[in-house]
């Protein structure tokens, strides 16, 4: 059996183990979540390339005798600064790391390939984004995911009428309602009345486009402020509603996110 192998990955955490080494937490394409130990001391080289949000080829051993990980190297690609500059990509990293952590790379072993090519060109677009667009970069990356966890609801129709929400009747202001037992959007004809999630027809349609459009042509779509906060709660209460399980970066980046 090889023992050493190498793969793409981001350092989501690390915590100190003795007096030099430290347990690093990593989102790998080869092998999802890896738990590794960074042997070395402060002025060790490698200690300063395995920092937190650091990406890139990780060089890791493998020793099956003691159940254990070590980092042997680390060529990171992206060092992710800005996150420690601008506290809402702070916490938009996180929350895209823990809810990764949380379902296990979305999961099943066979989603882990996805999951990092996911999460990855998130954090190398949340890099480069100003924070309006890093804002909404977050709700399409949340959105994406819940496509990969497969429960992300049909924006194209009714679910109770079957009519399609792209066409001239249906105004850009006017609301829908995501209906929670269905997990389909309902029509303001269809549903009666304050019943199930708000959501403009226009947040709809964004949300839509973003399923069908590649990354670079969906970050180009404009959002109003009323339809980004209604789609900001609604993949916050999905998401967690899906999981069963409140998210730690959510509840302490309230007013941040």
């Amino acid at each position: 059996m090889n023992r050493a192998f190498s793969t793409p990955a981001v350092v989501v955490s690390l915590k100190p183990s003795g007096e030099n080494n430290s347990n690093v937490t990593l989102i790998t394409e080869a092998r999802g979540i890896v738990y590794a130990t960074l042997y070395g001391g402060p002025k060790s080289k490698l200690r300063s390339l395995v920092s937190q949000w650091h990406s890139g080829i990780v060089y890791l051993y493998e020793n099956p005798e003691h159940n254990q990980i070590k980092i042997s190297d680390f060529d990171v690609k992206n060092y992710h600064i800005t996150f420690g500059q601008n506290l809402f990509k702070f916490y938009a990293a996180s929350l895209a790391a823990e809810l990764a952590l949380k379902t296990k790379c979305a999961g099943s072993a066979g989603n882990s390939e996805q999951c990092w090519k996911l999460l990855s060109g998130f954090l190398d677009g949340l890099e480069l984004a100003t924070e309006e667009q890093a804002r909404t970069g977050l709700l399409r990356f949340l959105w994406r995911f819940l496509e990969l966890l497969g429960i992300q609801p049909d924006t194209s129709i009714c679910g109770s009428c079957g009519k399609s929400f792209f066409t001239q009747k249906f105004a850009p202001q006017e609301e829908t309602y995501y209906n929670v037992l269905d997990n389909s959007f309902i029509c303001s004809e269809c549903a009666a009345e304050s019943t199930g999630f708000p959501l403009k027809m226009q947040a709809v349609h964004y949300l839509s486009a973003t399923s069908l459009l590649t990354p670079s042509e969906s970050r180009k779509m404009q959002l109003d402020e009323d339809s980004y906060i209604q789609i900001r709660n609604f993949v916050f209460f999905l998401i967690e509603n899906s999981i069963e399980t409140k998210l730690y970066s959510i509840e302490t980046g309230k007013g941040i996110l």
